[in-house]
């Protein structure tokens, strides 16, 4: 913000602001996913059950995917939102 701060131009600083409220809102929407699947990943390891360890990765990955998509999506979809 500093350097940008520095180019005196009040939108370049408002675009990274507004850039900056973005990604850490994304990052708090979302970093639920890790602490839930190492979660369930040590649940299932306790339970020395391999398949149920796959299987929480597995729903993970997937999880994760699915909002990589429809983030994708909209960021192609609808750029000037």
């Amino acid at each position: 913000l500093f350097w940008v701060g520095k180019m005196g131009n009040a939108l370049a600083v408002a675009g990274q602001s507004a850039a900056n409220q973005m990604f850490n809102s994304c990052f708090f929407l979302l970093s639920y996913l890790p602490s839930v699947t190492a979660t369930l990943v040590s649940k299932e390891h306790a339970k020395e059950s391999e398949e149920g360890v796959q299987d929480a990765v597995c729903q993970a990955l997937f999880v994760g995917s699915i909002i990589a998509l429809i983030g994708t999506g909209m960021i192609y979809l609808l750029p000037d939102v």
